[in-house]
């Protein structure tokens, strides 16, 4: 894997294909140092609603980027999988962000995980693409030095801090893997974490990753728990955790 890596100039300027997109100057696409990223529209409303936003328009239709009022937040929404939370942070990047808060989910592996349990991703298992074009190590793992300043707010409001076990192959998650996951004590498994960190951890940014259990494996079997009460609780608290403790 680590000869994806290459430490020469990239031809592509995330500036560059902003600014094209849109048709604005770098002025008036100016970002704030903190953003939050979601994947789902709910969570983005649970961010938006509670102090009020306005949309950044410059950016649209190119993204949709919300500005918290009152506050230096901003809020946006991403597709699922590392190539486009590694696209999303190089734009936003590009134009100010320098702190990146990641609201995510992933499936419970650990003894005893159960739908709404909330994570906080300490290091990321790379069995993804993304990061090993932006690493030069070949550690297994990525990890966010940011963390251990969210470790002791989150671990007193109930988050746990877990590894994590990032995949681009969705329907390639075998008993096998899970197996010697958990063997690793690595407590869930998701699609972005580890090319998130990795494209932070090589640009100087800092970047925290929050998840919410929103599915189980145990015993050889999957079992969702995306539609029940405790998942919704637990997306509940985050939200709050976010707001209280995310936004500046």
């Amino acid at each position: 894997m680590k000869r994806f890596f290459d430490p020469s100039q990239a031809v592509l300027d995330p500036q560059a294909i902003v600014r094209a997109f849109t048709k604005k100057q770098t002025h008036e696409l100016a970002l704030p140092a903190r953003a939050i990223i979601t994947f789902g529209g709910g969570d983005l409303r649970r961010l938006t609603e509670l102090r009020g936003a306005s949309i950044l328009e410059a950016w649209v239709p190119f993204r949709t980027i919300y500005l918290l009022s009152g506050t230096a937040t901003a809020v946006t929404k991403s597709s699922f999988g590392g190539p486009n939370i590694a696209a999303l942070v190089e734009e936003l990047s590009a134009f100010g962000v320098r702190e990146f808060v990641l609201w995510g989910y992933c499936g419970g592996m650990a003894p005893g995980s159960k739908a709404g349990d909330l994570y906080l991703a300490r290091r990321a298992l790379r069995e993804e693409g993304i990061s090993y074009h932006y690493l030069e190590d070949e550690d297994d793992f990525v990890l966010a030095d940011w963390v251990d300043q969210w470790t002791e707010a989150a671990e007193a409001e109930g988050v746990h801090l877990a590894d994590i076990w990032t995949t681009d192959a969705i329907y390639r998650e075998t008993q096998n893997k899970i197996d010697a996951c958990t063997a690793r004590g690595i407590s869930g498994v998701e699609m972005e974490v580890a090319s998130f960190y990795a494209v932070c951890k090589s640009k100087g940014l800092r970047a925290v990753a929050f998840l919410v259990v929103s599915d189980v494996f145990s015993n050889g079997k999957w079992i969702s728990g995306f539609h029940t009460r405790p998942f919704k609780e637990g997306v509940k608290e985050l939200s709050r955790f976010m707001n209280e403790k995310a936004v500046i």
